[in-house]
């Protein structure tokens, strides 16, 4: 446990722990944050991208299946909901499943970024205008947004009046990623809150993509935690091992 002292205006670490190993080198951790009398809890499974990898899960019932019911039948380590749909359950914006392109890549304000896993095994997050359908082929993809850290840094200009729940995928030094959930904050607070200095027990984002939140936000780990979505969901994002990824 690691206790700081209160500064005011800024959000700041009161307790981080460790909740659980669902597998060798994925940690699940979860972290306690305050600004002021506001409270936020961020709980996030973090691994290296030299045994793990992310993969894109598509529902088989999109609006039945619950984010536990699916990954815990997809051999995968953990997992949170994946990006934006319609209310036909219609993908929104790149959505690429297993070498398979689910949805094409669309322009629009809310899309800015890309979480992309290439074939050669690189994992990126970049600005959509960003993208290249010319580089090395996308074995999963998910196109969502708005951007919360780039470079270490909180993203200015998020909207910082709706609080809702939120989930978010997260990159940082060497190889290092994670996939997070944090409970009820503005997108401009889930920027600051993931910039603070080892947000994740030893470390902090250098990048970070907000996904699908609000009442779609879920978290599983299998036996360590499961934070159930309300609403079902089109599409998951899971951490899987390199040797089965396909």
């Amino acid at each position: 446990m690691a206790l700081a002292s209160y500064v005011q205006a800024e959000w700041e670490i009161l307790e981080s722990k460790l909740l659980g190993t669902p597998a060798a080198g994925v940690r699940v951790i979860e972290t306690q944050c305050q600004n002021g009398s506001l409270l936020a809890r961020v709980t996030c499974a973090t691994f290296d991208d030299s045994g793990y990898t992310l993969r894109v899960i598509d529902s088989p019932n999109p609006g039945t299946s619950t984010l536990a019911s699916v990954l815990s039948k997809s051999n995968v380590i953990a997992g949170v909901n994946g990006a934006y749909f319609h209310s036909t359950y219609e993908p929104v914006g790149l959505v690429v499943v297993n070498g398979k392109t689910q949805h094409p890549f669309e322009k629009a304000k809310l899309l800015s970024g890309i979480l992309s896993v290439r074939t050669n095994g690189e994992i990126s997050i970049i600005r959509s205008e960003q993208f290249s359908s010319t580089a090395t082929p996308l074995a999963q993809a998910l196109q969502c947004g708005p951007m919360l850290v780039e470079r270490g840094r909180p993203v200015t200009g998020l909207n910082g009046t709706r609080n809702a729940r939120r989930t978010a995928v997260a990159m940082g030094p060497k190889g290092i990623i994670a996939l997070v959930y944090i409970s009820s904050v503005n997108l401009a607070d889930a920027g600051q809150i993931l910039s603070l200095p080892q947000i994740f027990g030893q470390w902090a984002p250098t990048t970070a993509l907000n996904l699908d939140g609000g009442s779609s936000s879920g978290f599983w780990a299998g036996n360590t935690l499961h934070l159930p979505e309300i609403k079902r969901v089109r599409n998951f994002l899971a951490i899987v091992p390199k040797k089965t990824a396909k």
